[in-house]
């Protein structure tokens, strides 16, 4: 089950793991306003950096014009191609942070900023600090954030950093400060609203795969008894009125029928254990439930008996297998569940038509594949496979059983 005691306005940060997915969205839509929003001060920061290039020593000023320049660039890459905004996004935060810390390392000795001249980074304090909110877990955002500030304050009345007064000192500092605070909390904030619609997406399976399991559990119930009025009530009925060695005969050949059959239910399973069709019955209508439209096709077989813990594995992965169909395939996709059984065990398939994905370029950091539906089957004793490549839909093959 998922770990929903995860789910806190301090620890949204990941877009990661199977209980991320609107998170993550949110991520990525953050870091691309981010990127374009942040790019015409950024551009006003590199071109006033030019403009002073003459003043610092080239010693100081290249390294921390590179840096930041390559942070500018590097926030609109991972925002629309790498997908890596976090690393982006720190690194854009510390390479601001560093040219303002070391700014007076880079002025020649003696010598102290023109007047109505500011050091070119202050135009990116507060955009230091929103990278921070974006790409830092939040306790450490704002730590940055108030030291920063802090920092930057205290540095602009000695004359390296300008020597202003401090009303002006207070005017600027605040405006950061709110410019900083507001955005920030939104950041948190939607990230927070995204965690919920997570965590209840997250409870929506969990409750899908428990009612999967009630269904087979519930059908098993009605097959045993079913069973017992079919065999061994006729079975009694017959010997209570067999008078003859014949009928004796035929209630003694009945009763052995009906121990056979009993002895092969789950009562004689270690555990509890719930038959393939029951089970293969519980998922085609747990399936329709989560996508009406799904096609399904399903051939039973009564020798297989998947234990409980296996049954549950199992529905979470086929219902996270549904789920990120829904999310990514694409809208106007054909879904398909193809439920097998063999001798040895069971195969579940699920399948769509949509724009599909190739595994290798699935980010490390997105564990809703690996963690939902691969290992969980793994730790179940069973395998998956991913079959998809991009215009091809894909293929999500879950097995259990002796061959798995």
């Amino acid at each position: 089950m998922a770990n929903l005691s995860r789910f806190n306005p301090f620890n949204l940060i990941a877009d990661s793991g199977p209980e991320r997915f609107a998170v993550g969205r949110v991520n990525i839509l953050l870091a691309r306003i981010f990127s374009i929003g942040g790019l015409a001060v950024g551009v006003q920061m590199l071109l006033n950096a030019w403009s002073q290039r003459d003043v610092l020593s080239p010693w100081v000023f290249w390294p921390g014009f590179l840096a930041v320049g390559i942070g500018q660039l590097g926030l609109i890459y991972g925002a629309f191609f790498s997908g890596r905004n976090r690393f982006w996004q720190r690194w854009y935060a510390r390479s601001i942070e560093l040219v303002i810390v070391t700014w007076f390392l880079g002025l020649p000795p003696g010598q102290t900023m023109p007047d109505g001249m500011y050091p070119w980074a202050w135009w990116g304090v507060g955009l230091a600090a929103v990278a921070a909110f974006a790409g830092l877990p939040p306790l450490r955002a704002i730590l940055f954030f108030f030291t920063l500030d802090t920092f930057w304050f205290i540095a602009r009345f000695f004359p390296a950093y300008g020597g202003v007064d401090l009303w002006l000192n207070l005017q600027d500092t605040l405006l950061t400060f709110l410019f900083a605070a507001v955005l920030g909390s939104l950041i948190l904030v939607t990230r927070y609203e995204a965690s919920k619609v997570d965590e209840a997406s997250t409870r929506k399976i969990a409750a899908a795969a428990d009612q999967a399991r009630a269904e087979a559990a519930v059908r098993e119930k009605s097959r045993l008894d079913a069973l017992v009025h079919d065999k061994v009530l006729t079975t009694l009925l017959l010997a209570a009125k067999a008078s003859t060695p014949g009928e004796r005969h035929s209630a003694a050949g009945l009763a052995i029928s009906a121990i056979s059959a009993l002895n092969s239910s789950p009562s004689a399973e270690p555990g509890d254990a719930i038959s393939g069709a029951s089970f293969f019955a519980a998922l085609e209508k747990t399936a329709i439930a989560q996508q009406p439209d799904i096609l399904v096709s399903r051939n039973e077989i009564e020798s297989v008996w998947v234990p409980a813990e296996v049954a549950t594995a199992l529905s979470e992965a086929m219902l996270q297998a549904i789920t990120n169909s829904q999310q990514h395939a694409g809208a106007g996709v054909r879904r398909e569940l193809h439920l097998k059984g063999h001798r040895n065990g069971l195969k579940i398939v699920i399948k769509d038509d949509g724009r599909g994905f190739r595994m290798s370029r699935v980010p490390k950091t997105r564990l809703g594949l690996r963690i939902s539906i691969i290992q969980r089957v793994e730790l179940a004793g069973g395998r998956a496979f991913i079959d998809s490549r991009p215009g091809a839909g894909a293929n999500i093959i879950l097995e259990w059983g002796s061959n798995a």
